[in-house]
């Protein structure tokens, strides 16, 4: 089985530091020194390609504005009948996420309230796997959507936009290495219109001090150390 890599770049966006007008030079300078993790992306839920791809897109813009870089690797979920699926074979670092988006009947099984977007199970600070419900991201859309409706927010968001986010703040969690939220920024528990808004216009970040933190954890995960199989990466229970 195939696994498709993707680099997913963007110009033009202000650093979290507060510095703007970077050029398309700049930006790509810094993808080549900045540490980078890569996003193994299992589409269980089968969220649209365009939807999907916005929220890599998404998601890459929050991490490059910390100071991180973001390769997506695609991992198609159906072989060929007699095809021997070969990324169970591969070997993963600290650097690889895992990162499963979930059907409707994980998301009803989950027991978890609407307001919880995924989960970083585990301890530790080299756990590499997340979950994120496409169900009750969905649901998020559609309460913000209404709130559109009746003119609380006076700004559109997608569906990529959201998931975007929710990709990003759980895998926050692993890098980070904390399971609390923060009062602020994307790491917050519970997102607000103020949020929301923020959303629409890139804004909705890593604090600086959460992006120093970022960076220096992504470092370790990149420094040389054993690796490991698909085989062995067992996913944790789904509790909160």
């Amino acid at each position: 089985m195939k696994t498709t890599f993707r680099w997913t770049l963007s110009a033009g966006f202000a650093l979290a530091s507060g510095l703007t007008g970077f050029s398309h030079s700049a930006v790509l300078a810094a993808s080549e020194t900045s540490p980078t993790i890569t996003i193994h992306v299992r589409n269980y839920a089968g969220v649209e390609p365009q939807t999907l791809k916005e929220a890599e897109k998404v998601a890459t813009e929050i991490y490059r504005k910390a100071g991180v870089e973001t390769r997506w690797a695609d991992i198609p979920l159906i072989a060929e009948k007699g095809q021997q699926n070969s990324a169970q074979h591969q070997t993963f670092t600290l650097a690889d996420i895992q990162l499963n988006i979930l059907p409707d009947v994980m998301s009803d099984r989950s027991g978890l309230s609407n307001n919880v977007m995924g989960l970083a199970p585990g301890t530790g600070p080299d756990r590499g796997i997340v979950y994120v419900f496409d169900r009750k991201v969905r649901t998020l859309l559609w309460r913000i959507s209404s709130g559109y409706i009746r003119g609380d927010m006076d700004r559109h968001i997608s569906m990529g936009q959201i998931l975007g986010h929710v990709i990003a703040h759980e895998v926050g969690h692993l890098l980070l290495n904390q399971q609390v939220h923060s009062p602020h920024g994307i790491m917050r528990g519970e997102w607000d219109h103020v949020d929301f808004r923020d959303m629409t216009c890139g804004m909705l970040l890593f604090a600086p001090p959460q992006a120093e933190y970022l960076r220096a954890d992504v470092l370790r995960r990149n420094t040389p150390r054993k690796t490991s199989t698909v085989a062995e990466l067992e996913s944790p229970a789904l509790t909160p």
